[in-house]
């Protein structure tokens, strides 16, 4: 093994790399945070080197480079405060093989950082024969990676088997047993509230009524309990929705059956999951005690997807996905109302239905969509015909530049005068540098230079003035095209979705009814 040597400490402002994952916390092995930090200091203090930071990644598997210290090390380097990175080994940098060779290899040197792995003797800032096997031990730590998550999903599994509880959160309505690990034991105060959940659906009552009146009363939704119990929630709900409520009373779990492995991982590389098919899932009956009886369960199951099965068609209406909310910018949905002499059709602001009636959010925003659609049709003719008119007197000069060939020199002629530009940018570099090396004299560099500046003013304005005629030979194609989709909506039969989804953005309604049409081009606005 060749010594780490560093002739010209003075040079370096270093940082001090540590990380800890889950798989490197095993007994017998010293890669603990203070463990790698003493390692680091002692090299740093017998080399004579100043530590500007110390960057600490605990707890963050090696196979990504997401990592808060890792991140801020980078932003050091890049202002300048950072050139040399010390880690313990290559596995503690990373270990995807593709991703730490990138650093290795590429960015550090590109960024004039010398870096030095001390247990595998490698230091990009000497020529060392150690330095050549840096790929394969990234290799390596790659396949250790991946090696480790093969290992740790197969004992997942293996509990998912036996029924035991993996997950992080328990069900609402149940937490983790005390004494025997990965069991589930009933929480009483959370059982009431998933029992008042059933008793209601039962009854026949909707997911989204529940949902309603248990904001209204005050009770607690899981995020915010798990909250008050001391548990870290990502995101706190501060209303129950009709979607939680549905997922509770479909959750075998209240009945004493275990559920689980319901995604899957893209890699051991990725946190990306997908959800996987249902006769897949992880399913163990009898693991803990029901909340539900099996009965009750069924039957709010049975009555969930009646429901679905004799649910009307969602209406395909005309400017679906078009409309929007003035006030509160959210989409308007479309709701339907039974009248004596049919059923009606309306828009309605989805804010102002779903907030609770002592506090209303928005404003309701009801209006008949054949209303709607009938405005917006004749907005649109009016603009088309307009637009029509102006087309005939268009400007026949413009005409000229949709020639291919016209367009095609141009982009010739701005290829060559980049190119010129490129050389009279290196010559000024040349005369400036041998004016610094007295080949040139001041005054010689200023006439040489002052020409040379002349024709690269000359060289810009002619950029200029090409470019300007190729945005104007692409304003002439996106007319062709608006004039095409204009005189298909102008000379249609009858006006189909397609025609309006050509030629809208948006479509807002405020809540005094008035309506506001975007086009989706300029010209038409």
């Amino acid at each position: 093994m060749e010594a780490l040597r560093i002739t010209n400490p003075i040079d370096y402002r270093v940082a001090l790399y540590i990380r800890l994952s889950k798989e490197d916390e095993k007994p017998g092995e010293s890669e603990s945070i203070s463990n790698q930090r003493s390692l680091l200091q002692r090299f740093a203090e017998k080399e004579r080197l100043y530590i500007v930071d110390e960057y600490i990644d605990d707890g963050i598997s090696g196979t990504t480079f997401e990592r808060p210290g890792f991140k801020r090390m980078i932003h050091d380097i890049e202002i300048g405060r950072v050139n040399m990175v010390i880690s313990k080994d290559l596995s503690r940098l990373g270990r995807d093989y593709i991703q730490t060779g990138y650093y290795i290899e590429k960015y550090f040197p590109e960024n004039r950082v010398r870096y030095i792995s001390i247990l595998d003797n490698v230091d990009t800032g000497i020529d060392s024969s150690s330095n050549d096997i840096t790929p394969f031990k990234s290799i390596l730590n790659d396949m250790y990676a991946k090696d480790i998550s093969y290992k740790i999903k197969s004992v997942k599994h293996n509990k998912q088997d036996l029924g035991l509880f993996i997950g992080g959160k328990p069900p609402f309505g149940y937490k983790s047993s005390p004494e025997t690990t990965n069991k589930l034991i009933i929480d009483e105060e959370a059982r009431k509230v998933v029992e008042r959940i059933f008793n209601e659906a039962k009854s026949g009552k909707a997911c989204f009524a529940i949902a309603m009146d248990l904001t209204l009363d005050g009770i607690p939704t899981p995020s915010q309990y798990a909250t008050q119990n001391g548990a870290k929630v990502k995101q706190i709900s501060k209303k129950w929705s009709d979607a939680r409520i549905r997922e509770i009373l479909l959750n075998e779990v209240y009945i004493g059956n275990m559920v689980q492995g319901r995604t899957k991982k893209v890699s051991y590389k990725s946190k990306k999951t997908f959800k996987i098919p249902r006769d897949e899932w992880k399913v163990v009956t009898g693991t803990h005690e029901p909340i539900i009886s099996k009965e009750d369960f069924e039957k709010v199951r049975e009555m969930i997807e009646s429901r679905k099965r004799t649910r009307v068609r969602k209406y395909d209406y005309l400017l679906k996905g078009l409309v929007y909310c003035h006030e509160c910018g959210k989409k308007i949905g479309c709701s339907t109302r039974e009248l004596a002499n049919g059923r009606a059709y309306y828009f309605r602001c989805a804010t102002y239905y779903k907030s609770q009636n002592g506090n209303r959010e928005c404003s309701p925003h009801n209006i008949k969509t054949d209303i709607v659609e009938q405005i917006v049709i004749e907005k649109i003719k009016s603009i088309c015909n307009q637009y029509a008119d102006k087309a005939k007197f268009r400007d026949i000069t413009l005409n000229q530049l949709q020639k291919n060939d016209s367009k095609t020199q141009y982009e010739q002629e701005l290829s060559q005068c980049y190119a010129k530009l490129d050389k009279l940018n290196n010559e000024i570099d040349s005369i400036y540098n041998d004016k610094l090396n007295g080949i040139l004299t001041e005054e010689d560099f200023f006439r040489i230079y002052n020409g040379k500046k002349e024709e690269k003013e000359k060289l810009q304005r002619k950029i200029t003035t090409i470019n300007t005629h190729l945005s104007a030979d692409d304003c002439i194609g996106e007319t062709e095209m608006i004039d095409k989709i204009v005189e298909n909506f102008l000379h249609a039969k009858q006006v189909e979705r397609s025609l309006i989804v050509d030629l809208i953005s948006r479509i807002e309604i405020d809540k005094d009814k008035n309506i506001y049409v975007y086009f989706k081009f300029q010209t038409l606005q």
